[in-house]
């Protein structure tokens, strides 16, 4: 229990053990006119934008007008423009290349944000204002804060016992606020007998016997521990008593914009030999526009634990319910309810949405409502006959339905076959209109537009098309990314490995028909349609998959010695591989990762981890756990067991590796897991990592590619959401995103396919043909999610049908293809390298070899530049 508040921390990644970035003033990221200063010795000189910490710009420093004392009125001003978490503050005094003699000795900071409207005094948990300053003009004195401030603006105020002049070089640290929390209100919190104060100490908004307005310790990422009395000491718990209060406690959230919630963790405490129990029962209301909440809210009961008194995470599915203020009442279940921290999980809704009416009612109504309340209510009779022609009307209308839903379902599983394209019933003389207000994935994703809402697509009679949805139990080949298709290499270790096939990471084809055929394309750029009954690519019959063409097929026939030692060993590994049986007993589910065609993926703890080398530490480590369909057939676990073995025989620190099996039922595999989680949440939601690091993410994935390439193996899914972060920028690919609800918007799904990462897809793969070089293809998408830190949409402008429609053009080579466009922090050469990837010609194409020499290359003139 105690690791849950852990791993929530790792997964939000603005709480404050991950929010320790420096915001930009070294770096130059905030820009000189966002700092301002409420006078300047030399506005030239000593200026506020020369107040940069470990930087010597002109005179070195900012330098207020007047000299220093207890009641200074002088100013630092740095504005982020959005709320960020500030959870360290760091200052130096003038150096000035050795003739600097002037710091701080001490300084408060004061923020302001558009929820308080105000500037507010800093105060530590401590309840000082005074931050220690510097003891000489070269060394940081860099103060961690605690509590951390929510602010768009900060102000350093220079602060002096005695008279002096003072210079100032800062920085501040932190993270982007994006979990949306403008304020929440509630009512202040009780003591205990025996003093303890239960209310919470950090808020910052209005006082009363109601909190209003600010933000404080529910948000904080502070958790308290089991015993009660860490409060006194960390102000860790928030707690109300029955007996003081004739109603139960009401939380109300208030969020930047409405947002679409899939759950909410609370911290509580359970105490219960003290009378201190998790809630009862929660009841959680949504409001767009915070007067009146929504009818049907969720009702939430906790089964009372009586057993463990440990502190716990209780979490609560919001099943995608909308508003912008969120109200929670939370039942006693004994004379105290305790809670240190709350969580959601959410994202910006997209769509326009008004605020809540109230029907009004008027007075003949009320009459009519008191005097019929304590009557019967009243039924329909025989002699009523509108309401039983209504009644059987409604039945007909339902049986002629049924009936024609039984028909178009028996005349679809009898004419199964190739669907027509959705290109097929436009033409590039078409403008498509987009009439829809609600189309989360035609927009572009920033920060806070993560597009996990269902993905709306039009439907034209035989163009079903359908929203991203897993597949129960479907062939386990697609239980990975590392699972491949070499059923007869693994029965019959004597199969050549010199096989010119590409090896594929499998993916379950439903149907194999192309998206694209030659005669569909061409329909499609004349404005013909055809039928999907008849028509079908003469060099292709149907439900068969293709194979890569000739001319590819060659290039990787004849393999250097260097990739026939890597089969060899390959060879080898699938010989002597054996996976080790994971004891359950070590791993502590945390949370559910995704959900697929296999079974779950859970987010877990474990301790007894195996490294490269056999050791087993008993160091606590965060893996992933792919747990088997429970109704599997023998079959399925033949399968399921095959392709683990042959996950565990790839060796490269770039891939996530298999580190055992739990062979009882329910059967899983444990996989490894980084504890920053997918790189493309990593990137939009920490702060903008460096060009040299951005190059070292990119290196590492095209290393871990090569070695797939070597092997002649196809990912068939690289995208940042299937690339895995941890601390100091380290990788390794995998596959989680293929099933994670936060990346349905992701994939385009038709009838009888497999959801298709579109956007990351090579023209040819839309007809059946993979191979290594579509992968160095959706790499290069991968680069420009990288260099925008996966906050530009691949094709941000186009929807998913142009975007078929313009991989048609690229298919035709009729010059007409447009590329994805540079965005302002691609390097130019390393756009030119993209461009490269996205040839029409895959033999054009670089492969990874190049592309990782050509990082390479760039990593090593960057850092030595």
């Amino acid at each position: 229990m105690q690791q849950l508040p852990l791993f929530i921390l790792i997964a939000e990644l603005n709480k404050t053990a991950q929010c320790i970035a420096p915001l930009g003033m070294e770096n130059g990221l905030i820009p000189d006119k966002d700092l301002t200063a409420s006078s300047s010795f030399n506005d030239g000189n000593v200026g506020p934008q020369n107040g940069r910490l470990n930087q010597e710009i002109k005179g070195g420093a900012w330098c207020p007008k007047s000299q220093i004392t207890t009641e200074s009125t002088e100013w630092l001003e740095v504005n982020l423009h959005t709320v960020h978490v500030i959870t360290g503050a760091g200052t130096q005094g003038r150096f000035g290349n050795g003739q600097g003699q002037e710091y701080a000795e001490a300084y408060v900071l004061e923020y302001w944000r558009p929820k308080l409207g105000k500037w507010v005094r800093y105060r530590g948990a401590d309840g000082q204002e005074i931050l220690t300053g510097n003891a000489n003009t070269y060394l940081e004195k860099k103060n961690h804060l605690q509590p951390p401030i929510w602010a768009s603006k900060i102000r350093f105020i220079p602060y002096s016992s005695h008279r002096r002049t003072v210079c100032m070089r800062v920085e501040l640290y932190g993270c982007y606020w994006s979990v949306g929390i403008v304020a929440y209100s509630m009512p202040k919190g009780d003591k205990r007998s025996n003093g303890i104060e239960l209310t919470d100490m950090t808020y910052d908004g209005q006082w009363g016997e109601e909190l209003r307005g600010g933000l404080g310790q529910l948000v904080d990422g502070q958790y308290g521990g089991d015993e009660i009395r860490e409060a006194a000491r960390n102000s860790a718990w928030v707690g109300w008593k029955k007996e003081s209060r004739p109603n139960p406690p009401v939380i109300t959230f208030e969020f930047d914009k409405v947002r679409e919630f899939s759950a909410v963790h609370f911290y509580c405490n359970n105490r219960f030999m003290r009378d201190v129990q998790v809630f009862s029962e929660a009841i959680i209301s949504f409001s767009i526009g915070g007067r009146h909440f929504q009818d049907e809210p969720i009702r939430y009961s906790y089964v009372e634990d009586s057993i463990f008194e440990s502190s716990r995470n209780v979490s609560i599915k919001l099943h995608h319910r909308i508003g912008k203020w969120v109200r929670i009442e939370l039942r006693f279940a004994a004379s105290w309810i305790l809670i240190s921290e709350v969580v959601f999980d959410s994202d910006v809704a997209q769509g326009n949405y008004t605020p809540e009416t109230v029907k009004a009612t008027g007075g003949k109504e009320k009459t009519k409502s008191s005097t019929t309340k304590d009557l019967p209510i009243s039924t329909a009779h025989q002699e009523d006959p509108l309401y039983m022609a209504i009644v059987v009307g409604v039945l007909t209308a339902l049986v002629i339905l049924l009936a024609v839903a039984v028909f178009l379902i028996v005349h679809r599983h009898r004419h199964r076959k190739c669907f027509a394209s959705p290109l097929a019933k436009s033409t590039i003389s078409q403008k498509r209109t987009v009439t829809d207000t609600y189309n989360p994935c035609g927009t572009s994703m920033m920060p806070d537009n993560k597009m996990i809402l269902d993905c709306g697509l039009d439907v034209k009679s035989d163009e079903y098309q359908e929203p991203y949805q897993a597949l129960k139990c479907a062939p386990y080949f697609s239980y990975s990314t590392v699972l491949l298709e070499m059923k007869d290499f693994v029965k019959d270790s004597s199969t050549p490995l010199s096989d010119s096939s590409n090896y594929e990471y499998a993916v379950p084809e439903l149907s194999s028909a192309p998206l694209l055929t030659k005669r569909r394309l061409a329909d499609s750029l004349s404005g013909r349609t055809t039928d999907p009954l008849t028509d079908h690519d003469p060099e292709m019959g149907l439900g068969a998959r293709r194979s890569a063409p000739a001319s590819i097929r060659s290039k990787h026939s004849t393999r250097s010695p260097s990739q026939q030692e890597v089969l060899t060993d390959l060879k080898r590994r699938l010989e002597t591989t054996n996976v080790i049986e994971f004891p359950r007993h070590r791993l502590r589910m945390i949370s559910k990762l995704a959900e697929g065609a296999f079974g779950t993926v859970y987010v877990a703890e474990a301790d007894g981890v195996p490294e490269y080398n056999g050791i087993v530490t008993s160091e606590k480590r965060l893996v992933a756990v792919k747990f088997l369909c429970h109704d599997a057939t023998p079959k399925e676990r033949e399968d399921f067991e095959r392709d683990v073995r042959i996950l565990a025989a790839l060796s490269s620190p770039h891939l996530a590796r298999v580190l055992g099996a739990c062979r009882t039922p329910p059967l899983a595999v444990v996989l490894e897991y980084l504890e920053l989680g997918d790189l493309c949440a990593f990137l939009r939601s920490a702060p903008p990592p460096s060009i040299g690091s951005l190059l070292h993410i990119a290196t590492q994935i095209a290393t871990g590619m090569q070695y797939l390439e070597s092997l002649n193996f196809v990912h068939r899914d690289l995208a940042a959401r299937n690339i895995l972060i941890g601390k100091g920028y380290q990788i390794k690919i995998s596959d989680f995103g293929t099933d994670n609800e936060a990346y349905i918007c992701d994939y385009y799904k038709v009838e009888g396919r497999v959801p298709i990462p579109l956007r990351w897809a090579a023209w040819e793969t839309l007809l059946g043909h993979y191979t290594t070089k579509s992968d160095v293809w959706a790499f290069a998408v991968t680069l420009h999610e990288i260099f925008t830190f996966c906050r530009r949409r691949p094709y941000e402008h186009l929807t998913d049908n142009e975007v078929l429609e313009n991989l048609a053009h690229l298919q035709a080579d009729d010059g007409l293809f447009e590329c994805i466009e540079r965005a302002p922090g691609i390097p130019r050469d390393l756009y030119e390298l993209m461009r490269e990837c996205w040839k029409h010609d895959q033999l054009e194409r670089p492969d990874f070899v190049e592309v990782n020499l050509f990082l390479q290359r760039k990593s090593l003139n960057h850092a030595t530049t």
